[in-house]
């Protein structure tokens, strides 16, 4: 999943692809984010494409047309993207692939600084017109407006708890590795995780983790070397159905699924197996 999404802009960038193709009557529309280094765009969001070719591309700031839209801070449009003059072409091969050919693309300034472009393509040889081109700045416009109040809507927001008690997560596992004593780490473990949970709104730790006694200890050990629940009641003496009990309590204790995933966790842990 885009990283995008969990900060509302591919939800602004979505809804603005989706009105230039289905308000303006452009064939495809698709978003690109700029990224940290702010010398380079990053093609995400898409509406209409017939193909994926577009989808992760990498647009170096000042190349092709986003990037020149980029770096100019202002529209860019080509009526015919493989034989522009104006743009360097070394994103032929994908606009082809798509079957593109006029294109448009506006840059998205957040706060004075472009976050982001929009392009839109029709698959015809035809120029966007002067009303499209209205159109498409309008759209971007209001996506811009929504963008900066996300951000500032952000900036605003007070750390919240759960923001807090994740620190706190974190740093419990820095001490957790200075830890050699597997009783005293399962404890903190499952202080650690219960943490995580009232971060999470109060849901059960997937790994609220009990101490493991010397029994289940043993048999998780033999786990690890992949013997079956027969040959592991061979070695302990027990009936093959204690040790089934053992290991469906061991992974009760450290919220595992299967023994390999229990045998794993118990690892970080601290259990020598």
């Amino acid at each position: 999943m885009d990283a995008s999404v969990h900060d509302g802009w591919a939800d602004v960038i979505d809804s603005a692809l989706a009105q230039l193709v289905d308000d303006a009557g452009l064939d495809i529309a698709f978003g690109a984010r700029v990224q940290p280094d702010g010398q380079r765009l990053v093609i995400s969001r898409l509406y209409g494409a017939r193909t994926a070719v577009l989808r992760n591309l990498v647009v170096l700031k000042g190349t092709g047309l986003g990037g020149k839209a980029m770096a100019l801070g202002r529209p860019v449009t080509v009526t015919d993207y493989a034989r522009a003059d104006g743009i360097s072409h070394q994103y032929d091969l994908p606009v082809a692939r798509e079957g593109l050919h006029a294109m448009l693309a506006v840059p998205l300034l957040t706060e004075g600084r472009v976050s982001g472009v929009c392009y839109a393509a029709l698959r015809q040889r035809l120029d966007i017109g002067e009303r499209v081109q209205r159109l498409a700045v309008a759209v971007a416009r209001r996506a811009e407006e929504r963008l900066t109040a996300d951000l500032r809507a952000r900036q605003r927001r007070p750390a919240p708890a759960d923001t807090r008690l994740r620190d706190t997560y974190r740093d419990l596992g820095s001490l957790l590795a200075r830890i050699h004593d597997p009783a005293v780490r399962a404890e903190l473990e499952g202080i650690r995780h219960r943490m995580l949970a009232d971060a999470e709104g109060g849901a059960q730790s997937p790994r609220h983790a009990a101490a493991l006694s010397q029994r289940e200890h043993e048999a998780l050990r033999c786990a690890a070397l992949g013997l079956a629940n027969t040959e592991i009641a061979e070695l302990m003496g027990l009936s093959p159905g204690t040790v089934k009990a053992y290991l469906r309590s061991v992974m009760r204790k450290l919220g595992s699924r299967n023994r390999m995933e229990a045998v794993n966790t118990a690892r970080t842990m601290g259990y020598r197996l």
